[in-house]
């Protein structure tokens, strides 16, 4: 089976050093769906793909957020990310590694994915350790690229340059790209009690050399069980083709 790739590149950690570290500089979409939480200091918080703690200092500044977990493959941003946030806890390696050991038999009320199982070469399988992870009645989060056609999880047909200065050359990473209607499908048998999604269309990044011309850039938060459940909920505010292609739920 592929290993994800674990990228030494510089990039992330200059990058991430100074973006993505306040609230004002995450997406529409993220701070929409990040606002239906409702998160205070109460609530504990895994960010896969941390990259340098960013989130976890935004989250604090917006919402009091104190119990904060990051994991991040890069080694330069994870020794980044220690220093900006001192507070974090922040580990290093591949996810799927540590859920069987530092992060082994630990649960969250929220689990974040942004820009991080879409980058990675065993996608399935990160997006279903990630909703392991989540306590009963939490959330995962996490950001994702749509399409109504078919999708495409190859590295060879659709990848994206680590690169900032949005030059293509440098590492590559997956540009997972994902039917809309399919995902829907996969999300439900994970059987939560409510999917949110937020998003619109946009052209892939410039450092991105993939088939498609546009992508839906889709926020979502999945709840988990509690001990008190009804039927799944809907809240899908997405483009009227992607809404049509997966049946308007």
């Amino acid at each position: 089976m592929n290993r994800n790739i674990a990228y030494q590149t510089s990039q992330l950690a200059q990058y991430f050093a100074r973006n993505r570290v306040t609230w004002a500089q995450f997406y529409e979409s993220e701070r929409v769906i990040i606002e239906q939480l409702k998160l205070d200091r109460q609530h504990s918080i895994l960010d896969i793909g941390c990259g340098c703690g960013g989130l976890g200092l935004a989250l604090r500044e917006r919402f009091g957020v104190e119990n904060y977990t990051g994991v991040e493959i890069n080694q330069r941003a994870a020794e980044v990310g220690r220093v900006m946030n001192s507070e974090a806890r922040i580990l290093c390696g591949d996810f799927l590694d540590l859920g069987q050991t530092e992060l082994r038999n630990q649960h969250y009320t929220h689990v974040f994915s942004l820009s991080c199982v879409d980058w990675n070469v065993r996608f399935a399988d990160m997006l279903a350790a990630a909703w392991n992870f989540v306590l009963p009645g939490g959330h995962l989060i996490a950001t994702l690229r749509l399409v109504v056609g078919e999708g495409c999880n190859d590295i060879n047909r659709s990848y994206q340059y680590i690169n900032y200065e949005g030059i293509r050359e440098g590492e590559r990473a997956p540009y997972v790209v994902l039917n809309a209607a399919s995902l829907i499908r996969e999300l439900i048998g994970f059987c939560p009690t409510s999917i949110s999604a937020y998003g619109y269309w946009g052209a892939p990044s410039a450092t991105a050399v993939t088939p498609y011309e546009r992508l839906c850039f889709c926020a979502l938060s999945i709840c988990k069980k509690g001990p008190v459940t009804g039927g799944l909920k809907f809240d899908l505010r997405l483009p009227k083709e992607i809404l049509v292609a997966i049946g308007s739920p």
